[in-house]
């Protein structure tokens, strides 16, 4: 690389004087390190936009000076200021809106107006207090990061105290007691008075590491959410809940996107064994038959088969039933909330750090390299799964979710099955995505140790459907009333298990989703 590429490259990144500074710092480097940097591919190095934007980060996560760095450290495990701003970046780029128009928030408030009404006859609970709000992406991580931040603390301190007992027990003889610098690249950085202790730097670059990747995974989910529910718990403050306007646009988008590509697919398939069948007929007459019999078998199978487009009001009206009934259930319901926080909490004073695993994710530490910093915080590498509290909490908060998710499906499909002609293909498109999860629930998953999906959510369906035939909207909702009352996914409501449907209920026995669905999960089907 041409070391006046490189020097305008730092300008870039750093401005003129930070740039040449740094310049001037490489420039005494040994020879044979300052030939290995510049040596490099220069589309190796990092987008000037994309570090400007981490430096803005860390200026407002509080990590300019040593009093700023100790002030983070002390106000928790986690620099949520940090992870709040990375998370914004990633929410506002791309093509996100920043505000909500008029016609986005009329459409948003009608379709939450609309979901209430027909939830009236649905269910037992009222509305909550409060208006629903129509939120860009942006909004929603203001909104959540809190909530995320206060479920992931434990397990952050957790990490935190191993990554110092890690440096300060096996590593911190090497140091002698004390570090004079660090090594961002080949770029050394001295360590500022006060903060030299090997343990306290461990704990700063932990709290900075897990807020960074907290902040990328919300700024990624922000990007996949439809409201505030969408996890099954509640996260925002607004007990009325929430619909991101331009997720639920271009969800409505892609779902007519993806039967298009489907159908496409086969007319694919079907045209091309057409073709060859044309190709074996040695009577051209009876080819041109047999392709006009064809075209005509094709379209009435679209006719028969094919969805209609679903209609994005209808997407999203279907979305605010589903987020207006999460809201009712945890408006009416005051244990269930701090419940999940207690099991939450339960499953993470449960996880235990492997400290040879964190050694070995460490093993580079003399440097301090902020790479092995991040990988030790991943807990799919460090953490030990499994342990009696773990597990007894996981089967409890797999349970809870999937009566909270079962109910929602049982009242949303009451309430919307005269209303929304597409509520079958919507349900089910909810359930496998509520049960799969994407990228960057798996990422959380790796910040919190467990996956917040419900993996019995059609069994307990099924069974609230079945208590509604038997006993009725009132006795159905009561047993919300203690947890002690709900029934088990286990036996059934009473010990009898779930074998009859009320006809107005959606059909789930005998559908090839659920062994799909099954066999994805790696579960037995039931």
């Amino acid at each position: 690389m041409d070391e006046n590429a490189f020097h305008d490259w730092l300008i870039t990144c750093f401005g003129k004087e930070q740039g040449d500074a740094v310049w001037q710092q490489i420039s005494q480097l040994p020879d044979s390190i300052r030939e290995q940097l510049l040596s490099q591919d220069p589309s190796t190095l990092p987008n000037p936009a994309e570090v400007q934007q981490l430096m803005n980060a860390f200026t407002v996560g509080g990590l300019n000076t040593v009093n700023e760095m100790q002030q983070t450290m002390q106000d928790g495990p986690i620099n949520i200021k940090l992870a709040k701003s990375l998370a914004l970046q990633r929410a506002n780029a791309d093509g996100s809106r920043t505000t909500v128009s008029a016609e986005e928030g009329a459409a948003v408030r009608k379709a939450m107006s609309e979901a209430n009404l027909w939830l009236d006859s649905a269910c037992e609970f009222a509305p909550p207090s409060g208006d629903p709000q129509a939120l860009t992406r942006a909004g929603w991580v203001e909104g959540t990061l809190d909530a995320w931040a206060k479920f992931a603390a434990p397990i952050a301190a957790s990490m935190g105290d191993a990554l110092a007992s890690v440096i300060s027990e096996r590593l911190g003889d090497s140091f002698n007691g004390e570090i004079a610098g660090m090594f961002a690249g080949p770029v050394p950085i001295p360590i500022p008075e006060g903060m030299k202790d090997p343990a306290q730097l461990i704990k700063l670059l932990g709290n900075t590491s897990f807020a960074m990747q907290l902040g990328h995974a919300a700024g990624v989910l922000s990007r996949e959410v439809h409201g505030g529910f969408d996890q099954g718990i509640a996260l925002l403050s607004n007990p009325a809940g929430a619909l991101i306007a331009q997720n639920v646009e271009e969800y409505a988008t892609s779902l007519n996107s993806n039967v298009e590509d489907s159908f496409g697919n086969i007319s694919e398939e079907e045209t091309a064994a057409d073709a060859k069948t044309d190709k074996a007929d040695a009577d051209a007459s009876a080819g041109e038959q047999h392709s006009a019999m064809d075209a005509q078998t094709e379209a009435l199978f679209n006719e028969i088969v094919q969805p209609d487009p679903i209609p994005q009001d209808e997407v999203m009206t279907f979305l605010a039933l589903r987020e207006a009934a999460h809201a009712r259930l945890f408006s009416a319901v005051p244990w269930l909330m701090p419940r999940f926080e207690a099991l939450i909490g339960k499953y993470a004073r449960g996880i235990s750090i492997d400290l040879d695993a964190m050694e070995e994710q460490l093993r580079d530490a003399e440097s301090l390299d902020p790479d092995s910093i991040s990988n030790a915080v991943n807990l799919t590498k460090v953490g030990i799964p499994d342990t009696p509290e773990q597990r007894e909490a996981m089967a409890s908060i797999e349970s809870l979710l999937a009566l909270v998710e079962g109910w929602v499906d049982c009242v949303v499909w009451r309430a919307g099955m005269a209303h929304l002609p597409h509520i079958e293909q919507l349900t089910e498109m909810a359930r496998r995505e509520r049960a799969t999860g994407g990228p960057a629930e798996r990422t959380f998953e790796s910040l919190l140790g467990l996956e917040l999906r419900p993996k019995r959510m059609r069994e307990a369906a099924d069974l609230w459907s079945m208590i509604t035939a038997a006993d009725g909207l009132e006795a159905r909702d009561a047993k919300w009333t203690h947890p002690d009352m709900l029934p088990s996914l286990d036996g059934g409501a009473n010990g009898t298990a779930p074998n009859s449907q009320h006809p107005t209920d959606p059909p789930s026995g005998g559908n090839d989703w659920d062994a799909e669905l099954s066999k994805l999960l790696g579960e037995e089907d039931s």
